[in-house]
């Protein structure tokens, strides 16, 4: 079974669907708690659009050696402060019209599997709401999906060390997935799947 620690900064939680993930345990707690953590019980790391990017690079050197020794992290939204090697500040693209905002899922990678450019670009039959823009990916990159007619990178994973960052350049991932199975889940389940240990 798969453990992840899912880190908020806000009061609100995490969504109550987490918690119907069948085969894996996440541990909510606080950005602030961080520091006090065991990592080493951990497959990855849930960053969510609202952390303090500011606080990440206070602890970057802890975060590297996590992903040097297998773990994964998934960051959501726009990066401000880099706070690993390789990544760069987000860029917005200039929004014309629908096939600007249409995302794209890049062929290669099993992610984002029985999915269409349909269950990303539209939220309730409006587009825009999954990215607008993105987060440079460093070199080497696996690139999942792209946005508009230049198919900048959107969601992309680089190998560090033995780990895997995993970053979403937009809102929290995981309401989008879980649209595409809200009864069954699977969606959510397959993309945790891609970042469980292959070492302990």
């Amino acid at each position: 079974m798969g453990r992840f620690l899912w880190l908020l900064n806000t009061p609100d939680g995490a969504p109550k669907f987490v918690s119907k993930i069948g085969g894996y345990t996440f541990d909510i707690d606080q950005q602030s708690a961080f520091g006090s953590r065991d990592l080493s019980v951990y497959d990855g790391i849930v960053l969510t659009m609202h952390s303090d990017q500011k606080h990440l690079q206070s602890v970057s050197s802890r975060l590297e050696t996590f992903l040097e020794g297998g773990g994964s992290i998934v960051f959501n939204g726009h990066i401000a402060h880099p706070f690993l090697p390789g990544i760069s500040p987000f860029r917005p693209i200039a929004q014309e019209g629908l096939e600007s905002l249409r995302i794209h899922i890049e062929e290669g990678h099993s992610v984002f599997e029985g999915l269409t450019t349909d269950d990303l670009t539209f939220q309730r039959g409006v587009a825009g709401f999954y990215s607008r823009g993105t987060n440079p990916p460093p070199e080497g990159a696996e690139v999942l999906t792209t946005l508009g007619v230049d198919r900048v990178p959107v969601d992309w994973i680089a190998h560090i060390g033995k780990g895997r960052l995993f970053v979403h350049t937009g809102n929290d991932l995981f309401s989008f997935l879980h649209r595409a199975d809200p009864e069954g889940l699977s969606v959510l389940h397959r993309f945790f799947s891609h970042f469980e240990r292959s070492i302990r």
